[in-house]
């Protein structure tokens, strides 16, 4: 399970590594992100004209596939099992067609011990952000058509949501979780976003991303317990404790 973000890295890093064409994401950091928030995703898209253009938009997190009834079915859907995630109603159409890219600062987890549960930041050993693979969807929403829409995951009457594909944990990541999210590099992640892979050239894509990831590239550090509370936003929430 991955159910908490740190989210505060400038994007303009990203703009620059990932080499994104489009930005519609507003930008302002924030420490203690769960399910139900904005996240900035990457997408490629199919201009009419045939080109390829990459995106950094806005998806809120917890999947809602167009044919749901009602988007609170999100809440249940902001991870994806990569091992089944290819076959799943809730995800394949996305998956065959609408991947993407989380771009993230860390991620926080939360170990089982004697005396309870220790919270830990998992983030890069640079000071880059982690890039994890997920899907994205399209929802309509007539009812808000003419209206002013504030939630920055809803453009021209539809919803934008996202998801984040996990697998087991693997090196010191699983001491702490059984699941992690699919991250990788950004070289190997262009695959996993190009839009002329279908359902099969995906679930090669992501096999080769789950079995190329090294641990070591992702530290780790615990922290203290006001994470836990998502109305605790301040910095502090981040900062490793003895």
């Amino acid at each position: 399970m991955c159910g908490r973000l740190n989210m505060a890295t400038d994007p303009h890093d990203i703009v620059a590594e990932l080499g994104i064409d489009v930005v519609d994401y507003t930008f302002a950091p924030r420490y203690n992100v769960p399910p139900g928030a904005a996240l900035p995703i990457v997408a490629e898209r199919v201009e009419d004209t045939g080109e390829v253009i990459r995106r950094l938009e806005t998806a809120r997190w917890g999947l809602v596939p167009g044919w749901a009834k009602e988007e609170k079915i999100g809440f249940k859907a902001f991870n994806a099992r990569g091992e089944t995630v290819h076959e799943k109603p809730m995800f394949r159409h996305a998956f065959a067609s609408q991947r993407c890219i989380i771009p993230v600062t860390g991620y926080y987890e939360w170990e089982k011990t004697e005396t309870g549960k220790q919270p830990w930041l998992m983030q890069a050993q640079t000071e880059r952000p982690l890039y994890m693979a997920g899907l994205f969807e399209f929802r309509r929403r007539p009812d808000l058509d003419g209206q002013v829409v504030t939630d920055p995951a809803i453009k021209n009457g539809w919803l934008v949501s996202t998801t984040i594909i996990t697998c087991p944990s693997t090196g010191h990541l699983a001491d702490v979780h059984d699941r992690m999210p699919v991250m990788a590099e950004p070289e190997a992640l262009s695959d996993w976003l190009d839009p002329s892979h279908e359902r099969e050239g995906a679930r090669t894509v992501l096999d080769g991303l789950i079995a190329g990831f090294d641990p070591a590239s992702v530290g780790r550090v615990k922290v203290g317990a006001a994470v836990g509370n998502v109305r605790n936003q301040d910095p502090e929430v981040a900062q490793p404790v003895e």
